[in-house]
């Protein structure tokens, strides 16, 4: 039987000959799962409100649209029986980035359309949107609940652009 590949960087090939950026920290081998529930899942606290997110046991739900949740932690999680065949695998398809918030707000202020500012966008929120102006990349945005950081989720394969993008945008 083939052995299952490790999850690598997105930037593993990228980064060789990059400077390190400090203000920007790539988040991998983050287990990162779609769950699809109209009714929800019993024993599984899921935010019910539009752009939030919960948090419990290491366990971040984020409000996606009705009836769907991106579930993230720093590792496998054993969650409720009842979801389980409601799960679709994010994990090897997405690039996290963390970035301090006002350094966060600063740079995405540049070509995202969410309005970032802490009375509007308060730890615990998050949101769907695009980054960049001509063909836009998808985009969710995560302030976390402690206030200090967001987390920055875009698909693997704009890992490269984006983060080039955000370092471009510290300058």
């Amino acid at each position: 039987m083939p052995e299952t590949p490790s999850r690598r960087s997105a930037l593993d090939q990228f980064s060789r000959g990059m400077e390190p950026n400090d203000l920007i920290r790539e988040r991998t081998g983050l287990w990162i799962q779609r769950l699809y529930a109209p009714n929800g899942v019993p024993g599984l606290a899921l935010p019910e409100q539009p752009n939030t997110a919960s948090s419990k046991d290491g366990l971040h739900a984020f409000w996606v649209a009705p009836g769907e949740w991106l579930l993230v932690a720093d590792q496998a999680k054993d969650i409720a029986s009842a979801a389980q065949n409601k799960l679709s695998d994010l994990s090897h398809a997405r690039t996290v980035f963390r970035l301090e918030a006002a350094t966060a707000r600063d740079i995405l202020a540049k070509s995202c359309p969410l309005d970032l500012r802490l009375e509007k966008f308060p730890p615990g929120h998050c949101a769907q949107s695009g980054l960049g102006s001509l063909s836009p990349v998808s985009i969710l945005v995560h302030h976390l609940e402690d206030g200090s950081h967001m987390d920055l989720y875009v698909p693997r394969s704009y890992g490269q652009h984006v983060y080039a993008w955000l370092v471009d945008g510290t300058h």
